[in-house]
């Protein structure tokens, strides 16, 4: 398998897999915390990913666009792994956006293209990486995506960092930019956050700095989003980052 280097935003096993509904149906959501669906026309692909989180999610696949497009309105999962060669996908991931708004998409392509990874990652995607990686890589970005980071190389996170502005810009009409009202209705605690997450903490590190459990910090995160009208981690730690007017009122 081909190994690289990986940066975060923060700052199969043998025999038949289990079909996702099977598992919510035997088990529930609960216990596995989170629902992959693995969406690839080849195998293998599916039986790496499969293999790697089925210990600690409810893993489904799919291997045609109808089955996906089905699965994605029926079950919601909450994480989408989509290869980029099924027949037909290439470029239109932002239609299973549109059927759950609210699954996070990491997209596998046959070799890392730093070019496609940056459009993608600008267009909504949360991860991009070889679909042919090490199990323990693999696990490493549906955790990170599930901790609201993003999962993409270390060049390619360092160019989305630098071209913050412009892409600011260009989505003025779809994310406005926070009101001084709107960083002045955050509460001392959420500065505290918005600041961290600027700095590069991960949800992890900011829990263990500030005492509370991880949960509490997602809980706080949301309450940011709203408020800034921002759509996502990676908005509000680029803005933070390219902006220091955040402080507690």
């Amino acid at each position: 398998m081909v190994g690289c280097h990986w940066a975060r935003f923060d700052g199969f096993f043998e025999g038949q897999s289990l079909r996702l509904e099977s598992l919510l149906d035997r088990v529930g959501e609960e216990k596995y915390g989170a629902t992959i669906l693995i969406a690839s026309s080849q195998a293998k692909v599916r039986q790496e990913w499969v293999r790697a989180l089925q210990r600690n999610f409810a893993v489904g696949e799919v291997s045609e666009r109808g089955e996906l497009e089905e699965k994605m309105v029926g079950y919601k999962p909450s994480i989408l792994v989509l290869d980029l060669a099924l027949h037909r996908f290439g470029k239109g991931f932002a239609v299973f956006q549109r059927l759950n708004p609210s699954t996070q998409i990491i997209l596998l392509a046959a070799t890392y293209d730093e070019g496609e990874a940056l459009k993608a990652l600008k267009a909504g995607a949360k991860g991009y990486c070889e679909k042919h990686i090490e199990s323990c890589l693999i696990r490493k970005a549906v955790n990170a995506i599930q901790r609201g980071e993003i999962w993409a190389g270390r060049k390619t996170i360092a160019r989305l960092l630098e071209e913050l502005p412009s892409l600011s810009r260009g989505r003025q009409g779809k994310y406005p930019p926070p009101s001084q009202a709107g960083l002045q209705s955050l509460t001392p605690r959420e500065s505290e956050i918005a600041r961290l997450v600027g700095s590069g903490g991960s949800n992890k590190e900011i829990a263990q700095q500030l005492n509370i459990s991880e949960r509490t910090v997602k809980a706080h995160l949301t309450a940011i989003f709203n408020k800034l009208h921002i759509p996502d981690r990676l908005r509000l730690g680029l803005l933070i980052a390219h902006s220091n007017q955040v402080t507690p009122r």
